[in-house]
């Protein structure tokens, strides 16, 4: 399960798959062992892992008192490969854990911790206890098929169940956690405030209602918080084995009712009920508020451009993540696309500083500082590794710099060449957030030492004294500059919500713009922190206003974060400022015992096998298996299958490997036998079947590919070779030689190579119904040569496809797209194998782990039609395509496993026509006149449901459509065919 966090707001929800990151497996890694963990670090996060090792150790033992402890050793991988903060965990094919070394410095929730690599690793172990435990049918199942993926009861549960349960224990079993931290309950106050708050099926990762997938995280923290408190800590361990031992996984409410006493939707309604109840009616954040933004999602990080605009970056879910400059009467402009929602920050002379990631490879993601000047960006630094600049007025920039469990304050010239580290960082100490003051001699900033102690600090840049404006054990963020320089104001959570917060540059008073800063109550009630002495769900990231007029800040609403305005007054509160005497943590604890270099042996081993039952190519039934498995790294990543017909003879078998331990290319092996049903053999004069031909083929494969994967951009070249052999068996095998033919007796080799490549620039917006914006380009060229017959022959074929969208702003809850594919093949006249014309394109989807359906992608598909209508050796197609936004969902039908997502209609024409050399070699290549040469094509509409199907979290597209052929009519049999496909068609 993946760790996810707002980090920013980018390296969770609206971050696309391209920046997602896993370890890089070409690392050389080492192995420290502990009582309960394997745990894996590159050379160079070697301290690292003695951390993590003593942190898991200790979260294993505190875990192992409230839920059932797990089987089997655990692998934990501690990675510095993203520039974010990050984990996952999976109980397949055996219980690992990855974890990024990253400092939370861009996540307000996560950064509240005693020890970063601590909790992460506590919410991470707590889905191995949780996913591991199996009881009644499930543990008799992985007794006999080992570790299936289908095989772990608990993890067919819902996210907010999964992670609620993590985020949890985080909270309860370290001294941080999201649970302390103001940013899920406020959340739920926002929606609470405008009667929105979300039903229980309407909690998924899926969802795209805000605050999308965290969500689940959430309110279903929040929610197991709750039933913990109202029925009991040790209920949780109730439900979490209640739920192992279920027959049907989907029906979780008897499993409640065992545990809570009352099933979870009722429970959830109360719940609910008990937040409504404390929050009053919303207000103004503060006097005088303006609301400037409307789109919702996210709007973040204003910055004055003047006294009369703004730019602040934003995700509207509607477009990509982008700078916007925005007027004080609600007016904005798109000023440019970013990868990440960070800060935008003016530059002297014109022109924005902001860091954002880039991958610079398949596991690697690293930040860096760009500028962006009259529409055009260019990178200002390489390998950097930088978050969050701040530019004086004579163009000198203040930046923070990523390490492993560190980050440091570092100064750069306007070239962005590194001038010196300004505030070193040792393990688990953090600087964020630096601005530089109005007269560019100080520096406010950020400063957490290990134990969470969070302080407010001015750095004097000349000789690097500090004085400390404020001190404690909870959150502070967003630090800003008054334009007089005499005080600074900040985002405070000391009183458990988000408040703003000024204090005097010497650090002698503290004023605070708004009051609600604290609960309503400090009973000690668990839900107390939602009820707040004013209207609005807190207040952040406050900016003044050149002229000193203005106040600019961030307000949560139900839909998400906006911007406002309002007139900047006097204090409404003043008090003096005493900076609490904190006592320091020990430094962290560390594992020991020696490190040894990494083996893939004992990870890499399979752990599960599936049966296999299918109909024989000949007669009886196939009976075998199938298994994969992969070593903790990725390095090695495989799966196998083989089975036997009933009749003992012609048995199948694959097996596909990839290694990537290169850091270039991935290496791909694959093996394969088969049986092909060819035709039945009949004799006698009333031609009674006497058994079946089959025809045997053999295919080896050795491939490289070559990746270049940007945020922006995805280039691959692959290149390969193989050889077949094919030959003909009869079933029984005596029938064989009755034939006549001598194309049977016959054995035919075909060496064969390949090269192909890709490259795409495809947009894909948080709310789209489809790509957008963008172009992908395929091309695969193919020699195949035959050997073992009279003549020897060699052909060559080459395919092609490209694809267009554009956007287009019309009503609805996403951009319209005008689609268009057009693909092209050709081969010469000695192909064996044809271009096939017709049927519906798509892809499979899988609907519970390991089983699959649909027919997946066809190059030349014509709805409407068969597959194989028409083929031959050379085609064309094409389709256009309108896609129309229909109906944004958010929820599920009742209690049942399903989410619905979104809709759609699309519009559609396909056409494609096959032809054939004057003289194939290979007349079976070819249709026969008169369907040879002529084109298809249909005209018709679909709709499009992105839905999860016995499951609430990963909502895959359902089409459902018709097609009126308008071109080659005689050639079906309906004029109007309806059909059910997955995916789009591409």
């Amino acid at each position: 399960m993946l760790f996810r966090t707002l980090a920013t707001c980018a390296a969770a929800l609206f971050l696309t798959q391209s920046l997602q990151a896993q370890p890089a497996p070409y690392h050389r890694y080492l192995t420290l062992e502990t009582a309960h963990f394997h745990v894996h670090v590159p050379v160079g996060l070697e301290r690292e892992g003695r951390v993590a090792g003593a942190a898991a150790e200790r979260a294993y033992g505190q875990l192992a008192a409230e839920l059932q402890e797990p089987r089997g050793s655990i692998d934990l991988v501690v990675t510095d490969d993203a520039d974010y903060s990050n984990g996952y965990a999976t109980p397949t094919p055996t219980n690992r854990i990855v974890v990024f070394a990253t400092p939370p410095v861009e996540s307000n929730a996560l950064r509240l911790n005693e020890d970063w690599l601590g909790m992460v690793i506590t919410h991470e172990l707590t889905h191995i206890f949780h996913l591991d435990r199996t009881r009644g049918v499930w543990s008799l199942a992985q007794h006999v098929f080992g570790r299936g993926p289908a095989l772990f009861p608990n993890s067919y549960g819902p996210s907010w169940l999964t992670e609620g349960l993590a985020v949890y224990y985080e909270s309860r079993l370290t001294p941080g956690g999201r649970l302390h931290d103001a940013e899920f309950a406020m959340f739920a106050r926002a929606a609470a405030l405008e009667h929105r708050f979300p039903a229980l099926n309407a909690l998924s990762l899926g969802s795209p209602i805000f605050p999308g997938g965290n969500g689940a995280y959430g309110y279903g923290a929040l929610f197991v918080d709750y039933l913990a408190h109202t029925r009991g800590d040790s209920s949780i361990r109730k439900l979490v084995d209640a739920q192992s031992g279920t027959l049907i996984p989907y029906w979780l409410n008897h499993e409640a009712r065992i545990a809570f006493g009352a099933s979870f939707e009722d429970a959830y309604m109360m719940f609910r009920d008990s937040i409504q109840r404390t929050v009053g009616v919303r207000q103004a954040p503060l006097p005088g508020w303006r609301e400037l933004t409307t789109h919702g999602y996210y709007a973040l990080d204003p910055r004055w451009l003047g006294d009369t605009a703004l730019v602040y970056a934003a995700n509207d879910g509607r477009s990509t993540s982008a700078a916007y400059d925005l007027g004080l009467d609600g007016t904005r402009r798109r000023i440019g696309r970013r990868n990440t929602l960070s800060s935008s920050v003016p530059l002297p002379g014109g022109g924005l500083l902001f860091a954002q990631l880039e991958r610079v490879s398949e596991s690697e993601i690293r930040s860096d500082l760009y500028v962006e000047r009259k529409g055009e960006q260019h990178r200002l630094t390489s390998g950097l590794r930088l978050v969050q600049p701040d530019v004086r007025a004579d163009g000198n920039i203040i930046a923070v710099q990523i390490a492993p469990s560190r980050t440091r304050l570092v100064l750069l010239d306007s070239t962005g060449r590194l001038h010196r580290v300004f505030r070193d960082a040792v393990p688990d100490e953090t600087w964020s957030e630096p601005r530089w003051s109005p007269e560019g001699g100080r520096i406010v900033t950020l400063h957490r030492t290990h134990g969470g102690v969070f302080s407010l600090e001015v750095l004097d840049v000349a000789t690097g004294e500090a004085r400390v404006l404020d001190r404690g054990r909870y959150l502070m963020a967003s630090p800003s500059w008054a334009p007089d320089g005499a005080s600074v104001l900040f985002t405070t959570e000391e009183g458990g919500t988000p408040a703003v917060a000024a204090v005097r540059a010497d650090g002698r008073t503290m004023r605070t713009f708004v009051s609600c800063g604290a609960p309503v109550s400090s009973s000690g009630d668990a839900h107390s922190k939602f009820g707040m002495s004013c209207g609005n769900a807190g207040l952040y990231a406050a900016e003044v206003s050149p002229d000193g007029s203005r106040l600019a800040s961030i307000d949560l609403r139900a839909d998400g974060y906006h911007i406002g305005v309002a007139p900047r007054t006097d204090a409404s509160s003043a008090a003096a400022l005493t900076l609490a005497a904190l006592t320091p943590i020990d430094s962290q604890p560390v594992a020991p015992g020696d490190y040894h270099a990494y083996s893939a042996w004992h990870s890499v081993w399979p752990t599960y096998w599936y049966p296999v039952l299918e109909a024989a190519p000949g007669r009886g039934t196939r009976i075998g298996f199938t298994t994969s498995g992969r070593d903790v790294l990725y390095r090695h990543i495989y799966d196998a299958s083989a089975s036997l017909p009933t009749n003992g003879f012609f048995p199948q078998a694959a097996f596909n490997y990839r290694y990537a331990g290169f850091r270039r290319p991935f290496i791909d092996v694959s093996l394969n036998q088969d049986y092909v049903f060819e035709a039945d053999v009949a004799s006698g004069p009333g031609g009674a079947s006497i058994g079946s031909l089959l025809r045997k083929v053999q295919f080896g494969s050795l491939a490289a590919t070559f990746t270049r994967p940007r945020a922006r951009t995805y280039a691959a070249f692959s290149v390969g070779a193989g050889i077949e052999h094919r030959n003909f068996v009869s079933d029984p095998g005596s029938v064989l030689v009755t034939l006549s033919n001598p194309t049977y007796t016959r054995d035919y080799t075909f060496p064969n190579a390949f090269v192909s490549g890709q490259w795409s620039n495809l947009q894909r917006p948080s709310l789209s119904i489809s790509a957008e914006d963008g172009i992908a380009l395929a091309l695969t060229g193919r020699v195949r040569e035959l050997k073992g017959s009279t003549r020897y022959s060699a052909s060559t074929s080459l395919v092609g496809t490209a694809a267009g969208f554009k956007s287009l702003d019309l009503p609805g809850f996403a951009h319209h797209v005008l689609a268009l594919r057009i693909a092209g093949g050709v081969a010469d006249s000695r192909a064996s194998s044809s271009f096939v014309i017709g049927g519906t394109s798509g892809t499979t989807i899988e609907l519970v782990p390991g089983y699959s359906v649909g027919e997946g992608r066809r190059t030349f598909g014509v709805r409407g039609f068969p597959a194989g209508t028409v083929f031959g050796t050379s085609a064309a197609g094409a389709t256009v395509e309108y896609r129309a936004p229909l109906s944004l969902g958010g929820r599920g039908i009742g209690s049942l496993p399903f989410f619905f997502d979104r809709a759609s209609i699309t519009a559609f024409t396909d056409a494609a026509v096959a032809t054939c050399h004057a003289a194939v070699l290979y007349t079976t290549a070819c249709s026969t006149p008169p369907t040879i040469g002529r084109t298809i094509a249909s005209s018709g509409a679909e709709l499009v449901i992105s839905a999860a199907v016995l499951d609430w979290d990963t909502p895959q597209g359902i089409r459902v459509g018709f097609a009126v052929p308008t071109a080659g009519k005689d050639l079906v049999k309906s004029s109007l065919a309806a059909y059910l496909a997955y995916g789009l068609s591409f």
